[in-house]
């Protein structure tokens, strides 16, 4: 595989960025977009604003997708919501844009929790002041002059996007108003016109129930621009495509994808056609209205001259450098006379400028730390090298650290190097405090100084001073002294054939940070209410270096439910480190309590079932079913459309499997070695995934869409055992409504919505003020074996080590002759 770093300094683009930079000088207007999830962002939009117009770019985001799928691997939850975070700064940072969320930490409670139908449910969650305190906060921060939510708040619509676009719609009055919330001393801001999207949200997923609004507005994304090598609307798809985690990205051919707009209010309350704004500065020409002194006024033409002779001079960059210095120097002149309501135009546009120059004088500047990941109380070094060009004229003054945090003790950036053409600056520091320095921030981007560690760099071009921010290449963030891993991380415990438990802990030490570490000191704990459940054995016993084996002793009195030990060091808890790595983002290092998680169940084992398994790449399923007692046999391509069926007793196809996998075409192979006794269970997919009604399964069955329609999204539902007496709930384990407590997420989705009369639909629910849904669970007798589909979420229950998810997909996979 070519190594990373070898990419990175082969696909740098100096001149792309040089006229994307320069771009963003020819207009003084921000654009400012809010959606709930990374990849809601309607990036040809964005994209034809930014590159094309010039325009400032700003997205704000609700949550961080910690309740997504993940095409690429195993992580879920907080992992999943930590790289769909980096794919979201990647995908702005291709089309120049700046990122806001509303969720600013990882603990903050608006967090994706799982699939919402209503407003009501989401603000339940995430509290409703809450939301509209955090996008009042990003809206006076980033002073848009256009606001637009992604999404119509209409029935039928993902509650997530409903509750943005309220508090979006409310934002643009009350950010306005001096009174709401002074405590966040940012200062009142009054955008000046609000839009709607004159589409409608409706496909696989939602189902609009109002249509959208008209169109007062229409920007074009079909223009080709030659140095990006595309349309907006096709640099929109790059961009979608760094949300690999869920499978975005679309091949564009090159015609005109306009994006329409519905004006719903504006600053003035009288509507304006043609444009999208009014009575506004929208070039540095048009800046000198504002400016209170001939001086400035002067400026503010002459600046607009030298940016749109910058951008014509292109690619010449002997005439751009003069051009981008003159213009600093005006610009330094307006700042000065600038009207407050507007200085933060200029301020935005001298950090452009600069960035527009570094690129010009070719920097390629970089901030490096080492350590990666420094521990705690340790030394480590930043280094900020960059690229001397011989006729760029260029000088770094100095470069000072930005600790926003207060994290970290630090000397001075000193030079490390004076000649030759990559010279450096470097600084020695260590972290503070007693707990890693968090990476998560609130805001990325150029308009708003950044929340966490940082440089600032003061260079001269010819004289001529600038100013940048610069970010560490990586997020930079800190380690303790010590970690430890557990393993297993998660366990089953059968209660009618309990084993005793053997855990290995490893416990990693930095000795640089100075711990010490003696075998007595590592401990393994139960919370306060399992203490009587579970007994460790306290005498553990070094193996070698540092890893450790505990034995844990089941109690008599052990009941069904849910367990956890927690490991600790001289009675302080560890964490666990787990690195985050994708070609396609930067690499993240999450931390989380060391600790494993038991669950013990009350089942029927599944000792003796011989199990094929047809991968979809999405669900961990297959490793529950060998901890229930299942053999298990991973199944390829070549033996699902040739191989020898007869040796399994039952085969499995993961969720979404027939997306990837022959599955439609192996069909009348499994049909047949139904009838010859087999059970197939299928569960969750989705129509995308290549299925087809009576190809996909041995009978006529449909999953629902959009799924709006066909999924429970609360956890808790109410659910009606259609047939108690059925195979599927009676037995080995006689499933009752308790096997429905403790779920999390949600319920189920993709349910069926036909099938045929073959099929017997086990069980009924739905969300609160719906319609029972039949189609969660559905059997058909085949021969003398059968077909299952299950729509419901198992997989991800068992996951969560819900108790009664085991004892439903233990019945699942029994074998039943007919």
């Amino acid at each position: 595989m070519k190594k990373s770093y070898i990419i990175n300094q082969e696909t740098r683009n100096p001149i792309r960025e040089l006229y994307s930079w320069l771009k963003s000088l020819q207009s003084t207007l921000c654009f400012m977009q809010t959606g709930a999830h990374p990849d809601d962002e309607t990036t040809r939009l964005l994209a034809a604003l930014s590159l094309g117009q010039g325009a400032h770019i700003v997205y704000v985001n609700a949550v961080r997708g910690q309740g997504g799928q993940n095409a690429l691997g195993p992580e879920r939850g907080d992992a999943l919501g930590y790289l769909r975070t980096e794919e979201l700064i990647a995908a702005m940072a291709l089309i120049r844009a700046d990122l806001a969320w509303l969720a600013e930490t990882d603990d903050d409670p608006i967090r994706d929790f799982g699939f919402s139908k209503s407003d009501k449910q989401t603000f339940g969650y995430w509290g409703e002041a809450h939301s509209l305190r955090q996008m009042i906060k990003i809206v006076r921060m980033f002073k848009p002059d256009i606001l637009l939510p992604t999404f119509l708040d209409v029935p039928g619509q993902h509650g997530h996007h409903r509750a943005v676009t309220q508090v979006t719609l409310s934002a643009f009055d009350l950010a306005a108003d001096d009174s709401v919330y002074p405590d966040l001393n940012l200062g009142s801001w009054q955008t000046n016109a609000l839009y709607l999207p004159a589409w409608g949200g409706g496909g696989g997923s939602y189902d609009d129930e109002v249509p959208p609004p008209n169109a007062t507005h229409q920007v074009d994304t079909g223009e080709f621009d030659a140095v990006y090598g595309g349309t907006y609307a096709q640099i929109g798809e790059w961009s979608r495509a760094s949300h690999a985690t869920q499978g975005m990205g679309r091949l564009l051919d090159e015609e005109n994808w306009p994006v329409q707009l519905h004006q719903l209010k504006t600053a003035s309350n009288t509507p304006f056609a043609d444009k999208l704004t009014e009575n506004l500065p929208t070039t540095l020409a048009e800046m000198a209205e504002f400016c209170s002194g001939e001086p400035g006024k002067k400026a503010a033409l002459k600046a607009s001259e030298l940016a749109a002779e910058a951008l014509a001079a292109f690619p010449d960059i002997a005439s751009v450098i003069p051009a981008l210095c003159e213009l600093q120097t005006c610009l330094d002149v307006m700042e000065g006379e600038v009207t407050q309501p507007h200085r933060h135009r200029i301020q935005l546009k001298k950090t452009q400028s600069a960035m527009a120059m570094s690129e010009a004088c070719q920097m390629q500047i970089s901030f490096g730390v080492t350590p990666e990941i420094p521990v705690i109380g340790a030394a480590a070094t930043a280094r900020i090298s960059w690229h001397q060009a011989e006729k760029a004229g260029l000088k770094i003054n100095n470069a000072s650290w930005q600790d926003p945090l207060g994290a970290i003790d630090a000397s001075g950036f000193v030079a490390d190097t004076e000649d030759g053409k990559r010279r450096s600056l470097s600084s020695e520091f260590s972290f503070t405090g007693d707990t890693p320095t968090p990476v998560m921030t609130g805001w990325h981007g150029v308009s708003v100084r950044p929340s966490t560690l940082h440089a600032q760099v003061e260079f001269t071009v010819r004289g001529t001073k600038f100013q940048r921010t610069l970010m560490p290449d990586q997020p930079l963030g800190s380690t303790p002294p010590l970690t430890a891993a557990i393993n297993p991380a998660k366990q089953l415990v059968i209660l009618n054939k309990p084993e005793n438990l053997s855990l290995q802990l490893a416990v990693m030490q930095d000795a640089a940070a100075g711990v010490s570490l003696t075998t007595d000191e590592i401990t393994l704990n139960a919370a306060p209410n399992f203490a009587d459940a579970l007994i460790v054995n306290t005498a553990n016993t070094l193996q070698k270096g540092a890893s450790f084996t505990f034995d844990v002793a089941l109690a008599d009195n052990l009941r069904q439910g849910r367990y956890s030990l927690a490991a600790q060091a001289g009675g302080v808890p560890l964490l666990s480190s787990q690195t985050l790595a994708y070609p396609h983002i930067r690499t993240q290092t999450l931390f989380q309590p060391c600790k494993t998680d038991i669950v013990a169940v009350d089942t029927a084992s599944l000792h003796g079932i011989r199990v094929g398994w047809i991968d979809g790449g999405v669900d961990r399923a297959w490793f529950w079913t060998e901890q229930l007692g299942a053999s298990v046999t991973q199944l390829d391509d070549d033996a699902l459309l040739s191989g020898n069926l007869d040796g399994f007793d039952v085969i499995v196809s993961g969720v979404f499997a027939g997306g990837t996998r022959p599955i439609n075409q192996a069909m009348d192979r499994l049909k047949g070695w139904m009838q010859a006794g087999g059970r197939y269970v299928s569960q969750y997919h989705r129509p995308q995934d290549n299925w087809i009604s009576g190809q996909s399964a041995p009978y006529d069955l449909m999953p629902g869409s959009p799924s709006i329609r066909w999924r429970v999204t609360d956890a808790d539902a109410p659910v009606k055992i259609l047939v108690p007496d059925h195979e599927l709930m009676a037995g080995p384990n006689q499933i009752t409504l308790a096997d429905f407590d403790g779920w999390e997420k949600e319920r189920g989705l993709y349910f069926a919505s036909e099938w045929g009369d073959e099929y017997t639909p086990i069980l009924a629910m739905s969300d609160a003020g719906e319609d029972p849904l039949y189609g969660s669970l559905a059997h058909a007798p085949v021969g003398d074996g059968s077909h299952v589909h299950c729509a419901l979420n198992l997989f991800y229950q068992m996951d969560q080590l819900v108790p009664g998810a085991f004892r439903i997909f233990t019945n699942l996979l029994q074998v039943a002759r007919h």
